[in-house]
């Protein structure tokens, strides 16, 4: 039997997955900048395929850095500047991404169109899609093992359209709290946007996940801002802002 997240749940969570990448508890730090050196940045995360030896939040009057070692004597110059000023000097030393990090806050939608979970049985839709949407890709000898593997865990969702899948949400690994959080990715075929699709699709995977005990997540680059509008159309909130160093 599913057992529903409450919303307070659901933020909670979230909160304590993006304390994995800062390396501290951020549900119990008072406004103000905090420095966290961790060896942990200097670890591939799970999903990812990269590390992230620098992870800073912000959020509000709360910022949190979190370095690998390697970084110690450039965060110890940044040690007494005010927060914009460390950014600032952030973005000159590296080659930031920046990533707008969203937090559930109500469901919205109650209605998903022709939206559904996607079972095993629906890989020849999904392959044409794949194919479709990652032409220069070649799935052979994985892409059906992968799409097995990740709609038995019964959280894959797409939209069906006159028999063509046309917009999908998958469930990509997750370095920290897996099991308990899981990012809801879209992805549409360029010429079915704007059409709704993807709003139904992320929200039934949304729903889903939360009525199957799950907490949803959501982020993307800053600039994205369809990505963001989408979000906030199903219920998600801006929560704060990361900046990362990949490698």
């Amino acid at each position: 039997m599913s057992n529903k997240l409450h919303i307070t749940n659901i933020q909670s969570i979230t909160k304590q997955y993006y304390s994995g990448f800062c390396g501290t508890d951020i549900s119990v730090l008072d406004p103000g900048t905090y420095f966290v050196c961790s060896p942990e940045r200097d670890a591939e995360l799970k999903g990812f395929g990269k590390k992230y030896t620098l992870f800073a939040l912000v959020n509000n009057d709360l910022c949190v850095i979190s370095y690998s070692p390697k970084h110690s004597e450039l965060i110890a110059s940044l040690r007494n500047l005010d927060r914009e000023s460390i950014i600032d000097s952030l973005i000159q030393h590296f080659e930031l991404k920046t990533m707008q990090l969203m937090i559930f806050d109500r469901e919205i939608i109650d209605r998903y169109g022709d939206a559904r979970i996607l079972t095993e049985q629906d890989y020849s839709l999904y392959e044409e899609f794949f194919k479709e949407t990652k032409p220069y890709a070649d799935p052979s000898g994985w892409l059906y093992d992968y799409f097995a593997g990740e709609t038995s865990k019964g959280f894959f969702t797409g939209y069906v359209k006159n028999g063509k899948l046309v917009s999908v949400c998958d469930t990509p690994e997750m370095p920290y709290m897996e099991g308990r959080i899981q990012h809801t990715g879209i992805e549409t075929i360029i010429t079915e946007r704007r059409k709704g699709y993807a709003k139904y699709t992320a929200a039934l995977a949304t729903h889903n996940l939360i009525k199957n005990s799950v907490c949803p997540q959501w982020e993307c680059s800053i600039d994205n801002i369809a990505s963001i509008k989408l979000a906030e159309s199903i219920g998600y909130e801006k929560y704060a802002v990361a900046y990362i160093v990949r490698e």
